[in-house]
């Protein structure tokens, strides 16, 4: 699978808590890149990454995405719908 991350996106998977150690790299690789960076992933990768983003999205009160988690949660439905 190969994601387009948005500089909200990369930045918001910058800011994720618990990320694996080859998101790290892959992270840190495609940062001394320019935008738009593409993020190959293997199908358990994609699992994971998806698994991360729903952990690190937070809600308001009504059950909204907080402004600064809709990134994780624009990348955690991208890779739910190319499955």
């Amino acid at each position: 699978m190969k994601l387009t991350l948005t500089p909200e996106m990369f930045a918001a998977l910058d800011r994720a808590t618990d990320k694996p150690d080859w998101l790290i790299e892959r992270l840190a690789d495609l940062k001394s890149g320019a935008a738009p960076w593409v993020l190959t992933l293997k199908n358990e990768e994609s699992t994971a990454l998806e698994e991360l983003c729903a952990m690190n999205i937070r809600f308001d009160e009504a059950g909204n995405v907080l402004a600064e988690h809709k990134p994780l949660d624009e990348l955690s439905v991208m890779i739910m719908d190319a499955y």
